[in-house]
């Protein structure tokens, strides 16, 4: 009798050991596709805010060559600007400019002053709201080479907006210049405004980007017939060590091909959402205990009847 008993209690106690474990193991298997779920929803919303956030810079520096094209619209429009004109029109612009205003605008025209040493006549500039850069009034752009490039695309392209190659400037800051041609009865040239890629990406951070993305903008630009090699112009050149993974999105204007690169961290929406597999995994577990310690009471009142 007292084998038969202790047979009962050894099946007892390996029904006992089976079910925690096939629960803990249920518990387990179950709250898995939880996690992974939680990962793939977490992945699309990153590549998802990526692809709108790529869209928002894309409109910002479609944006930022309004005032150019209305500088255009005056030059085509007119027999010939006077400086006068220019500035009025510069003053409006900016008094109805909503965002940022670029930092510097100019017309350029080809003419030969005693310094130019070429016979065709060098590209200078007439009408400037820059002061002491590049694009200073009477300064002669034919000397500084993504000045030129630039000329070159747009005459290239006349009548189409363009983007110029880009340059770094005493801060390591890189910038490019937003060009088109104008040509009225009297005067023929281009008009450029310049393009602060690191000021569009600010006011992306301050206003758009959530905490966890990070934007790496690289382009290439037009080059005679064919295109320059893909360059950083802002952001930092490599993923930082915490990048989960980098969305790269692709986009084209004004002859530039743009790669925005969000590298997304773990600090991006605060991570894949864990609450939901870690429920079911505390809960199986639970459960599993709760029945094995119920088994376990009704197998210690057996053995003491």
């Amino acid at each position: 009798m007292s084998d038969q008993s202790g047979a009962e209690s050894q099946r007892g106690r390996a029904s006992m050991i089976v079910i925690l474990i096939l629960g803990l193991a249920g518990s387990f298997f179950f709250s898995r596709p939880l996690g992974n779920q939680a990962e793939i929803d977490w992945r699309a919303r990153a590549e998802a805010d990526a692809q709108r956030l790529a869209s928002t810079f894309m409109l910002l520096l479609d944006h930022s060559n309004g005032p150019l094209q209305s500088l255009a619209t005056l030059f085509n429009g007119s027999g010939r600007v006077a400086a006068d004109e220019f500035e009025k029109t510069i003053e409006y612009l900016i008094g109805h400019r909503s965002g940022v205003f670029p930092e510097s605008m100019g017309f350029v025209t080809k003419s030969q002053p005693s310094s130019c040493g070429n016979d065709d006549g060098c590209w200078m500039v007439a009408y400037s709201t820059d002061e002491s850069g590049v694009l200073r009034p009477g300064a002669d752009v034919s000397r500084y080479g993504p000045m030129v490039a630039t000329i070159d695309t747009a005459l290239a392209n006349e009548n189409e907006l363009i983007i110029g190659p880009a340059f770094q400037r005493a801060s390591g800051d890189l910038y490019s210049y937003y060009a088109v041609t104008v040509r009225n009865t009297r005067q023929f040239g281009v008009v450029l405004s310049l393009i602060d890629y690191g000021a569009l990406i600010d006011r992306m951070y301050e206003e758009w980007v959530p905490d966890g993305l990070v934007l790496r903008l690289s382009a290439s630009f037009p080059q005679g017939e064919s295109m320059s090699e893909q360059q950083y112009v802002a952001g930092p050149t490599e993923a930082s060590p915490d990048t989960v993974l980098t969305v790269s999105v692709p986009a084209e204007i004004d002859g530039a091909a743009f790669t925005l690169d969000w590298d997304v961290t773990s600090a991006y929406a605060g991570g894949p959402e864990v609450r939901a597999p870690r429920y079911a995994l505390s809960t199986g577990i639970l459960l599993t205990l709760i029945v094995v310690m119920v088994m376990w009471r009704r197998h210690e009142q057996r053995a003491k009847s």
